[in-house]
């Protein structure tokens, strides 16, 4: 299945806390390709897609960051009116629960992308492939 490694970590809610989490990255030479950020009043929880993984979750806990690894899904949306509400059809048709989502950008005129985290992330890759949505693998969306 075309599934995303994604790196989640906590970060404080304080001004530089995401500024040294792009600094340790940098130092490590690897490329940030797609972040989110969900916060509370004291943390957030930072979400990075990044072009090599395991140097960067190495570097940030030797940094002292607390890390997890999980899969997410890249969705391909025609980038126009209307596009993600199709995909939307289809999740909700196919019973699936939407845990969280963020976009990213692809350099296409035509496509967007959108990263989705389920409930069932393999049950949903393949219902999602069986509905004939586009699932992108990580070439198509890390660009290092």
């Amino acid at each position: 299945m075309k599934q995303i490694k994604q790196l989640s970590l906590f970060v404080e809610n304080r001004p530089g806390a995401l500024s040294e989490v792009c600094k340790v990255l940098k130092d490590a030479n690897v490329n940030l390709c797609a972040m989110s950020v969900a916060d509370t009043s004291e943390f957030g929880i930072l979400r990075l897609l990044l072009d090599d993984i395991d140097r960067g979750s190495a570097a940030l806990k030797a940094a002292g960051f607390i890390t997890k690894e999980n899969k997410v899904l890249a969705v391909g949306v025609p980038d126009c009116a209307g596009g993600l509400a199709a995909v939307f059809e289809k999740t909700d048709m196919l019973g699936l629960s939407v845990e969280y989502m963020y976009a990213v950008t692809s350099g296409s005129k035509d496509q967007a992308v959108i990263i989705f985290r389920f409930n069932d992330q393999e049950a949903a890759a393949a219902k999602l492939a069986d509905a004939g949505v586009t699932l992108l693998g990580a070439e198509d969306v890390l660009q290092g």
